[in-house]
C-alpha cells in the first residue's frame, strides 16, 4: 500500500503542559514552538517539499487518550490513504501509550506506506532501513506515561503557590473582569461586563428576588457571560445556554452574587479534578479555598455584596422552608427545555414550565398542569405497565431457569483474560525482539496472530455483553415480586410508592401530553394527554 501526497504537521499540548492557565509552562512545548520547529524541519529536507503540507493540532488534550479531534482526523486521512508522512515534535505529542504509539510507528504506518518522522527523537522511518523503534520508543513513552500522572500533582502544587502570593489562576476571569494583556495573572476591570454586574447587585439590593433579575436580564437581551467572552475572543465548548440559545439561567445570577472576587479579592482551588484527564471537577470544602486580598480593582462596595446576600439567604430559606417529598418529586421535566417543572401548592397543586418565565420564544408548556390530572394519566399508563409486567413473569422464569446468565458471565470473563493475554504477550514481543532472541519477521508474524486473536475475542466479548444486558433487562423488570404487582393494581389512585417503583422521569410537552420513561425500559410508551 503506498502512502499519500499530504505530509500532516500534527502538534498537541495537554493541560499537563500548561501553566498559570494558558500560559505555557514548557515553552518547548507550546503549539507556537511546535509549529515553528516542525516548519523549520520541512524547510531544511528537500526531499519533503513535494508533499502538500497540512496541520492538524489538538489543543488541551491528554496524550494518555487516543480520542482527539485532530488525531481522529489524521487516522482517517491515514485509512483513505491521503497521508503520505506524519510528522510530530517527539512522540509524546502523537500519545503516551507506548504501546500504541510503539504498534502505529512499527507496523500501521509501514504498512500504509506513511513515512514516519519523529524530531527530537532522530527518528525517521524512511532511514531505518527495517529497522523497528522497538523498545527504545516503548521504554520512552513509559517514562512519559509515568509523567503525565506527576505532573498534574506538581502543576497543582504550583499554581496554589502562585495563588497564595496573589496571582490569577483561574482558566477564565469572571464576568466583569479580562487578564491584563501584560500579565495574565492579574485581572482588569472590563466595561461592559462590569456594569452588568454592577446592575445585577443593584437589583438585587433593591430587593428583586433571582427570577425577577432574570426576567428584567433576558427581556433586554443583556449579553450572558459567554457571549461577552466571545465577543472578546474567548471559547469555550461548555458555554452554551437553554436549547440553541443564549439566556440568563439562575446558577449564573446566583453565582455572581455569591462572588467575592468582585470584592478585589482572589479566589482560587473551590473546585478539583480527581482523575488526571478528566475534566469532571468535585467541590472542596471553603476552608481549602485559597483567599488573598486586595489583589485587584473592586468592582462592587462591600455594602453591595452585603446587601446581595442578605436577599440570597432569604430566598434559600423561603426555598427551603418546605422539605416535604410530593407525588412527583424529583420525576417531573419539560421535554422541551429539560429542566425540571416547578410546583404550586396553591389553589390546587399544579405543574409549570419555568423557563418561559425567565426568557421568551421557547415553546414550552404554556399555562399550569394541574397534579390530580397528571396522576389520573401516570396511574393509567402506570396499570397498564403492570400488566406487562405480569404477563413477562413466564418469560422471566425462563430465562432465569435457563442458566444463561450464569454461562454468558463466565465466557465474559474467560474472553476478558484472553484480551488481557494478548496485550501482555505482545508487550514481551517487543522486548525480545529489542534483546534479538526474535527476528523481524517472527516478531511481525506473532504479533499479527496476537492481534488477530485479540479482536476475535473484543469483538465476541461485545456479543456477549449485549447478548446478557438484554437478559438482566428481563430480570430487572421482574424484580418487583408478583404480589406486590397484583397489589398495586388493586389500587384506586396512584401512591409515592409507585411513582418510585416504576418511574425514572416524565417528561411533559407544550402540548401537555407526556411521555414516560420507566425505570425498567423493555419498551418505548406511546404519548398520553393529560386533558386540561
Amino acid at each position: 500500500m503506498s502512502g499519500g501526497s499530504i505530509l500532516i504537521q500534527y502538534l498537541r499540548i495537554s493541560v499537563e503542559d500548561l501553566d498559570n492557565n494558558g500560559v505555557d509552562k514548557d515553552e518547548s512545548n507550546s503549539i507556537a514552538n511546535q509549529r515553528e520547529l516542525l516548519r523549520g524541519y520541512v524547510e531544511d529536507n528537500p526531499e519533503l517539499g513535494g508533499y502538500q503540507v497540512m496541520e492538524l493540532c489538538d489543543d488541551g488534550y491528554s496524550g494518555t487518550n487516543m480520542e482527539r479531534l485532530g488525531m481522529e482526523k489524521l487516522l482517517d486521512m491515514a485509512k483513505k490513504g491521503l497521508a503520505g508522512c506524519i510528522i510530530v515534535k517527539d512522540f509524546s505529542r502523537f500519545g503516551r501509550d507506548y504501546l500504541t504509539v510503539s504498534d502505529y510507528v512499527d507496523q500501521i504506518f509501514p504498512f500504509m506506506g506513511i513515512r514516519f518522522i519523529s524530531i527530537n527523537d532522530n527518528y525517521d522511518s524512511a532511514k531505518c532501513n527495517g529497522a523497528t523503534s522497538g523498545v527504545e520508543i516503548a521504554f520512552r513513552n513509559v517514562i512519559y506515561g509515568y509523567y503525565s500522572q506527576d505532573l498534574s500533582v506538581k502543576v497543582r502544587s504550583g499554581k496554589r503557590t502562585k495563588a497564595q502570593s496573589g496571582k490569577f489562576m483561574s482558566p477564565f476571569a469572571p464576568i466583569g473582569y479580562q487578564k491584563s494583556p501584560e500579565n495574565r495573572n492579574q485581572l482588569v476591570v472590563e466595561p461592559e461586563g462590569a456594569a452588568i454586574v454592577r446592575r445585577i447587585f443593584q437589583m438585587a439590593g433593591e430587593g428583586m428576588g433571582v427570577m425577577q433579575i432574570l426576567r428584567v436580564l433576558n427581556r433586554e437581551r443583556i449579553p450572558t457571560p459567554s457571549q461577552l467572552k466571545n465577543q472578546h475572543g474567548e471559547f469555550h465548548k461548555w458555554w452554551v445556554g437553554v436549547g440553541d440559545n443564549k439566556v440568563w439561567d439562575g446558577s449564573t445570577v446566583v453565582n455572581i452574587l455569591r462572588d467575592e472576587r468582585y470584592l478585589g479579592k482572589n479566589v482560587y482551588g473551590r473546585y478539583y479534578r480527581p482523575v488526571v484527564g478528566n475534566y469532571r471537577t468535585k467541590r472542596k470544602n471553603r476552608e481549602e479555598w485559597v483567599t488573598v486580598e486586595d489583589c485587584h480593582e473592586a468592582i462592587l462596595s462591600r455594602e453591595e455584596f452585603t446587601a446581595a446576600q442578605k436577599i440570597l439567604r432569604e430566598q434559600a430559606g423561603r426555598s427551603n422552608s418546605s422539605g416535604a417529598v410530593h407525588l412527583f418529586s424529583g420525576k417531573i421535566r419539560c421535554a422541551n427545555c429539560q429542566y425540571a417543572l416547578h410546583r404550586m401548592k396553591s389553589p390546587t397543586p399544579r405543574y409549570y414550565c419555568i423557563t418561559k418565565r425567565r426568557a421568551e420564544d421557547f415553546q414550552c408548556m404554556k399555562g399550569h398542569l394541574k397534579e390530580s390530572e397528571l396522576a389520573e394519566a401516570v396511574f393509567a399508563a402506570v396499570k397498564a405497565y403492570i400488566g406487562v409486567l405480569l404477563d413477562r413473569r413466564e418469560l422471566k422464569k425462563k430465562t432465569e431457569d435457563s442458566g444463561r446468565i450464569p454461562a454468558l458471565r463466565k465466557q465474559l470473563t474467560s474472553l476478558q483474560s484472553c484480551v488481557k493475554e494478548c496485550r501482555e504477550r505482545k508487550a514481551r514481543l517487543y522486548e525480545q525482539l529489542a534483546d534479538e532472541e526474535i527476528s523481524r519477521e517472527t516478531f511481525k508474524s506473532r504479533q499479527a496472530a496476537l492481534s488477530h486473536r485479540q479482536e476475535e475475542a473484543q469483538a465476541d466479548q461485545e456479543r456477549l455483553e449485549e447478548e446478557l444486558a438484554k437478559l438482566e433487562h428481563i430480570i430487572s423488570s421482574g424484580r418487583i415480586k408478583e404480589q406486590t404487582l397484583e397489589n398495586y393494581l388493586g389500587m384506586e389512585e396512584l401512591t409515592r410508592e409507585m411513582v418510585e417503583a416504576f418511574i425514572d422521569c416524565i417528561y411533559v410537552y407544550d402540548d401537555k401530553s407526556i411521555h414516560i420513561q420507566w425505570r425498567f425500559c423493555f419498551k418505548t410508551t406511546k404519548e398520553s394527554n393529560t386533558g386540561d
